[in-house]
């Protein structure tokens, strides 16, 4: 096997392991949860196949932590629109095959139409709708609907006492995970600019783009931490006591769109004036290395005062007032610039 594909399958096992420690607990608390939800659908309520109970506290909770109380909300609202609205198109159509087109034409508009606020972002509202009245018709038994609704109160009722009451998310440990990432992909863009050689070639270009669609990722995922860590100190009492701490948080995350559109810019204007054979001054290479340092510090843990030294550094070894070289008062100065500013402004020391 040769090195290189001995290096992408340790990459590829260090991701996993990635993956399966930070979702650890979220999973234990899904099979806690499944199990509950089981135990009061069948053997306390009696009902004979309460798939639905089980089914509902998994994908509320399924192994992420972000959002739970409001997929589990989507969830319960959208079975219950989903039955009243089946159990019509039944008594219009009866259960032929434009009944069950009818059932879901009706329950995908109606939440759509609904489907502002906490219902929606994502598709769970009106995925559920869809599913319940389509189920309704399927099943075709009296009660079927009103057992199908229980057991979805059941299922989402036993997430909302695990995630809202017992162990809701950490809102700061949310934050900080989505920052390190975003960080993380940052270093590896900022570490990829390529500052002389050749004008650049299709390679380059689809590099841009992977970092680019990588990046505008993490911060989607860093804007689901923020809506999380809002609910939390919201809805939660054992977060309560966070929620100015938490809000602060959030406010200074703010600024790493900013940054991450920064880094972006500074990737493409850069490849331009190295295509172009601009003159780019001598410390450019210095400073982009120190925004890369501080960003490595930030995506392990590091201390924040050693991120907002390098970023310093990096901003003021462009700072255009100090020199009179050519190239200090270029696009790709101005974006390091940019860069380190947004750095401070986020870390927030």
């Amino acid at each position: 096997m040769t090195t290189r594909w001995r290096e992408r399958l340790r990459a590829t096992g260090a991701a996993a392991t990635g993956r399966l420690r930070r979702a650890r607990w979220s999973v234990a608390q899904t099979a806690v949860a499944v199990g509950v939800s089981w135990f009061i659908a069948h053997d306390l309520l009696g009902h004979p196949q309460p798939f639905f109970a089980p089914i509902a506290a998994a994908v509320s909770l399924s192994a992420s932590d972000i959002l739970r109380g409001q997929r589990a909300l989507q969830l319960m609202s959208g079975v219950a629109l989903g039955i009243v609205l089946g159990s019509a198109a039944e008594a219009l159509a009866g259960t032929s095959a434009p009944a069950f087109a009818l059932a879901a034409l009706l329950a995908m508009y109606s939440a759509l139409a609904f489907g502002g606020g906490p219902f929606g972002q994502g598709l769970m509202f009106v995925n559920q709708a869809a599913a319940s009245a389509i189920l309704i018709l399927a099943l075709h038994r009296p009660g079927s609907g009103t057992e199908r609704l229980v057991d979805a109160l059941i299922g989402g009722g036993v997430v909302v006492v695990i995630a809202v009451l017992l162990v809701p998310a950490d809102p700061h440990r949310l934050l900080g995970e989505a920052t390190e990432d975003l960080f993380a992909e940052l270093r590896d863009a900022l570490c990829g600019l390529r500052l002389g050689g050749p004008p650049s070639a299709g390679d380059d270009v689809d590099r841009e783009l992977a970092a680019g669609q990588r990046i505008h990722a993490r911060l989607a995922a860093l804007d689901q931490a923020r809506g999380t860590a809002r609910q939390a100190v919201l809805v939660a009492p054992r977060r309560w006591k966070a929620r100015a701490s938490v809000h602060r948080a959030i406010a200074r995350s703010r600024h790493l769109t900013l940054q991450a559109n920064a880094v972006l810019t500074l990737v493409r204007v850069t490849r331009a004036a190295v295509d172009a054979g601009e003159d780019l001054p001598r410390p450019l290479g210095e400073a982009i290395a120190e925004l890369a340092h501080a960003c490595d510090v930030l995506a392990t843990g590091g201390s924040r005062d050693r991120a907002v030294a390098a970023a310093t550094r990096a901003r003021d070894l462009l700072d255009p007032a100090r020199h009179a070289g050519p190239g200090y008062r270029g696009t790709a100065v101005y974006a390091v610039r940019a860069c380190a500013r947004d750095l401070v402004a986020a870390v927030g020391t």
